[in-house]
């Protein structure tokens, strides 16, 4: 008993020129479960699935609509799923990698027999737009990506590697609020020195994730016994895109076979992957049976890599 995947589905805001750049931006007060329910409607479609069938909900995302409960418990509730589990991860950039392996052992051990697996992102919301924070502001987008999964005698999900570095989290976090802190979560010292806006050292997260990249796309290759020139499309996540592309240089994967969705549409964390899966269904670009190695790294600091058969 394999984990299939059997349709997929995006959703992306208006894109809206902010900072010189072109995004997509939700301009509307909404959370990522708002984003969400379009992609997951068009990924229940695309699979021939009915919201009744699906019996677990995954939803990756770093930006939950509010402190709790979690994204899915909305997305559940938007889509009309009944009372089925939902689960919020919190893996950031590799979010997605994460609930693909959550989803991927329930399926496998027949837990559940149809899992929704969503990843999406609020961030413009939450960024500093001043001189001060831009640089870093520029660099996301909002969107979302889901797919549906199911148990069954095809490939699909090949293989999953991950891991996780929590000593490395200054390098790109975001403080508050912060239930750690007493006797308030959030001051307006925090508040002043931009505490609650995302974080980032550019050249420390450069560095590691180039080789958190290449080294989980290697791992993950070789335990689903492939060899780079056999995988149909490359999908590579990173805040910065250059890094992206750098890892997938190393392995030798031609630009014809290269995927990275920050390029067009900015970083969107736990979305990246699913949107950009699903971009590539749509448009023709991955086929019926296609083989695609999926790898993502950043916040956390987590990473990852999956082999997927479409």
């Amino acid at each position: 008993m394999g984990t299939n995947i059997l349709g997929l589905g995006h959703f992306l805001p208006p894109r809206i020129e902010r900072l010189g750049v072109q995004r997509p931006i939700a301009l509307d007060p909404i959370g990522p479960s708002a984003l969400a329910e379009h992609a997951a409607e068009a990924a229940l479609r695309r699979a021939g699935v009915t919201k009744d069938e699906v019996d677990f909900l995954i939803f990756a995302t770093a930006t939950p609509d509010v402190a709790f409960p979690g994204s899915g418990c909305f997305l559940q509730d938007r889509l009309g799923c009944g009372t089925i589990g939902a689960l919020d991860v919190r893996g950031q950039c590799a979010g997605f990698l994460y609930g693909l392996m959550i989803a991927d052992q329930f399926l496998r051990t027949e837990s559940y027999c149809r899992i929704l697996l969503a990843g999406a992102e609020v961030h413009s919301s939450g960024l500093d737009y001043s001189e001060t924070g831009a640089a870093t502001a520029r660099l996301f987008g909002d969107g979302a990506g889901v797919a549906i999964l199911g148990n069954g005698a095809g490939a699909g999900v090949l293989a999953v590697d991950l891991h996780a570095d929590g000593g490395e989290y200054q390098q790109f976090w975001c403080e508050y609020p912060a239930s750690r802190q007493h006797p308030t979560r959030f001051t307006m010292e925090n508040l002043l020195q931009g505490g609650h806006f995302p974080r980032v050292e550019q050249d420390a997260l450069r560095r590691a994730g180039v080789t958190q990249l290449e080294s989980s796309m290697r791992r993950v290759l070789a335990e689903a016994g492939r060899a780079p020139d056999s995988i149909d499309a490359f999908v590579v996540s990173h805040l910065l895109p250059d890094v992206a592309a750098e890892a997938l240089g190393r392995l030798g994967v031609p630009a014809e076979r290269q995927s990275i969705p920050s390029q067009q549409h900015g970083h969107i964390m736990g979305a990246a992957l699913p949107l950009a899966l699903s971009e590539g269904v749509e448009s023709g670009r991955l086929g019926d049976g296609a083989t695609v190695c999926l790898a993502a790294a950043g916040a956390g600091q987590a990473w990852g890599a999956a082999v997927v058969e479409l």
